[in-house]
Protein backbone atom coordinates (compact mmCIF):
# COMPACT_ATOMS: atom_id res chain seq x y z
CA UNK A 1 0.00 0.00 0.00
CA UNK A 2 1.66 3.25 -1.12
CA UNK A 3 2.51 5.42 2.12
CA UNK A 4 0.58 9.19 2.48
CA UNK A 5 3.44 10.67 0.67
CA UNK A 6 3.95 8.51 -1.98
CA UNK A 7 4.22 10.52 -5.83
CA UNK A 8 1.24 10.16 -7.65
CA UNK A 9 3.06 8.35 -10.34
CA UNK A 10 3.79 5.52 -8.45
CA UNK A 11 0.38 4.88 -6.88
CA UNK A 12 -0.96 1.77 -8.27
CA UNK A 13 -3.93 1.55 -10.41
CA UNK A 14 -3.87 5.16 -11.51
CA UNK A 15 -3.38 5.69 -14.73
CA UNK A 16 -2.56 9.11 -15.76
CA UNK A 17 -3.01 10.45 -19.00
CA UNK A 18 -0.07 12.82 -20.07
CA UNK A 19 2.14 9.64 -18.72
CA UNK A 20 3.93 7.48 -20.26
CA UNK A 21 4.21 3.40 -19.42
CA UNK A 22 5.98 0.12 -20.00
CA UNK A 23 3.86 -2.55 -20.99
CA UNK A 24 5.50 -4.35 -17.27
CA UNK A 25 4.36 -1.09 -15.03
CA UNK A 26 0.86 -1.21 -16.69
CA UNK A 27 0.61 -5.10 -16.10
CA UNK A 28 1.65 -4.18 -12.64
CA UNK A 29 -0.56 -0.74 -12.00
CA UNK A 30 -3.68 -2.50 -13.72
CA UNK A 31 -3.32 -5.73 -12.16
CA UNK A 32 -3.25 -7.54 -15.75
CA UNK A 33 -1.71 -10.96 -16.43
CA UNK A 34 1.03 -11.77 -19.53
CA UNK A 35 -2.01 -13.20 -21.70
CA UNK A 36 -4.58 -10.32 -20.43
CA UNK A 37 -1.71 -7.71 -22.32
CA UNK A 38 -1.53 -9.35 -24.97
CA UNK A 39 -4.85 -9.36 -25.94
CA UNK A 40 -5.54 -5.90 -25.23
CA UNK A 41 -2.65 -4.81 -27.73
CA UNK A 42 -4.31 -7.33 -30.48
CA UNK A 43 -7.56 -5.55 -29.52
CA UNK A 44 -6.10 -2.45 -30.19
CA UNK A 45 -4.10 -0.74 -27.48
CA UNK A 46 -1.29 1.76 -28.76
CA UNK A 47 1.93 1.03 -28.05
CA UNK A 48 4.35 3.13 -28.88
CA UNK A 49 8.34 2.29 -29.67
CA UNK A 50 11.51 3.94 -28.67
CA UNK A 51 14.42 1.80 -29.74
CA UNK A 52 13.48 -1.82 -28.23
CA UNK A 53 11.43 -0.12 -25.77
CA UNK A 54 7.83 -0.83 -25.90
CA UNK A 55 5.97 2.42 -23.82
CA UNK A 56 1.97 3.18 -23.83
CA UNK A 57 0.79 6.88 -23.03
CA UNK A 58 -1.77 6.99 -20.44
CA UNK A 59 -4.73 8.87 -22.31
CA UNK A 60 -4.31 5.54 -25.12
CA UNK A 61 -4.86 3.33 -21.69
CA UNK A 62 -8.04 5.62 -20.54
CA UNK A 63 -9.73 5.54 -23.93
CA UNK A 64 -8.97 1.75 -24.75
CA UNK A 65 -10.66 0.55 -21.32
CA UNK A 66 -13.30 3.31 -21.85
CA UNK A 67 -13.78 1.99 -25.70
CA UNK A 68 -13.52 -1.97 -24.62
CA UNK A 69 -14.05 -2.09 -20.68
CA UNK A 70 -17.35 -4.02 -19.45
CA UNK A 71 -19.08 -2.21 -16.31
CA UNK A 72 -20.11 -4.67 -14.22
CA UNK A 73 -23.74 -5.03 -12.40
CA UNK A 74 -23.48 -5.87 -8.84
CA UNK A 75 -27.08 -6.92 -8.43
CA UNK A 76 -26.44 -6.35 -3.95
CA UNK A 77 -26.41 -3.11 -5.00
CA UNK A 78 -29.39 -0.72 -5.61
CA UNK A 79 -31.23 2.51 -5.42
CA UNK A 80 -34.16 2.28 -2.44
Amino acid sequence: MPSANAPLDRVPGLITADTLYTLHELKVRLGLGTHAMRSARRSGLKVRYIGRRALVLGRDVIEFVEKHGKARHDPSWRLV
